[in-house]
């Protein structure tokens, strides 16, 4: 079941006006580790991360993609709730990586494009679920100002659930801290729900110390904090009843790190751009190949990035927003590109 349902999210057969038949879960937990490599999880490390190690255990790759233009965090993360890719005319256009300025300045998604952006907030608020945003760092703020109450588009689908499309926003700069108000959130949610999580500490380890990928380094030592909080949420979903088998976790990342060094912004360095992608569907099943269960996605070579506007496209973050959607069984963000063409392309319907 949990390999049909990967396939059907992200194997590119996901339209826009098309939802499943039925929610194959009532919760959806979308987890950002910012800057977390792919080697991370890879042997002998992850023998020390049960916590990963065990999100593992179901439709997965090592080797999705950031955006192929930027490999840096806000503008990586706007694609990874929007389904758009940064730059073209079916995206997001959010470049900077800075603090936004005021929502009545200019910061907002809406107003720097020049259009309403719909989010996964938007899809599952409007659709009558539980929302929830909560980050570690200050910048994440520009999700709050562009779906707060000021800037959020009406509810035109249903009953009239506001314009505010995130119930909670957070911000928390200590891992653990943040787990535990998340975990604690899952467990007061009466109905259906999707949140989303950031732990920013592999980054700034990363930035601070360089991106060490070896026993008794910082950065990895952030690893096994952000792995500590994934047992949190875990644990959260385990032993509540109300969610145990009717909670989906999605994790992915904005983008790895190192090169150059204590950075990430080589576009053209694999280290960089080379992201994990894990969907765990609410049981702990088989490591299933989620390039081998979608078959229309292209598996690129451990160095290839692959461009914005190539016919086949690998699975990238900007799949997640999405890919949440779909398990929640909620139609695909409108306006959205990733998760949501059909077969090879040549051309988006949206970018002619």
């Amino acid at each position: 079941m949990s390999t049909v349902i990967a396939a059907l999210l992200l194997g590119s057969v996901l339209p826009a006006t098309r939802s499943l038949p039925s929610p194959p879960f009532e919760h959806v937990v979308l987890i950002s580790v910012d800057g977390l490599r792919s080697d991370v999880l890879e042997a002998p490390h992850i023998d020390g991360l049960p916590n990963f190690a065990r999100l593992l255990r179901g439709p997965h790759t090592l080797d999705a993609r950031t955006d192929p233009q930027y490999t840096v965090t806000l503008p990586n993360h706007v694609s990874m709730l929007t389904g758009r890719p940064v730059l073209g005319p079916y995206g997001h256009n959010w470049t900077s990586n800075d603090d936004p300025a005021a929502g009545k300045h200019g910061g907002t998604l809406h107003i720097h494009k020049g259009a309403y952006i719909p989010s996964v907030f938007d899809a599952a608020h409007d659709a009558g679920l539980a929302t929830t945003c909560a980050a570690s760092k200050t910048k994440f703020w520009l999700f709050e100002q562009s779906y707060g109450e000021a800037h959020g588009a009406p509810d035109t689908t249903g009953p009239d659930n506001g314009r505010s499309k995130i119930d909670l926003f957070v911000f928390g700069d200590r891992t653990p801290e943040l787990a535990a108000t998340l975990a604690d959130g899952l467990r007061r949610t009466s109905g259906p729900s999707f949140h989303f999580i950031h732990f920013a500490a592999p980054d700034v380890a990363g930035h601070s110390y360089d991106w060490q990928v070896k026993p008794g380094s910082k950065y990895m030592a952030s690893i096994e904090e952000a792995d500590a909080a994934l047992g949190v949420i875990l644990g959260a979903i385990d032993g509540n009843p109300d969610l145990r088998a009717r909670t989906a976790v999605i994790l992915t990342t904005d983008h790895g790190g190192g090169v150059p060094r204590k950075t990430h912004t080589d576009i053209t360095c694999p280290l960089n751009f080379r992201i994990p992608f894990l969907m765990w569907m609410g049981q702990d099943g088989a490591a299933v190949d989620l390039y081998a269960v979608n078959p229309d996605r292209h598996r690129p070579g451990r160095e290839e990035l692959v461009g914005r506007d190539a016919e086949r496209q690998p699975i990238r973050n900007g799949d997640a927003a999405n890919a949440a959607l779909g398990l929640l069984g909620l139609p695909a963000i409108d306006g959205a590109f990733y998760g949501t063409i059909s077969g090879p392309i040549r051309h988006h319907p949206r970018a002619e």
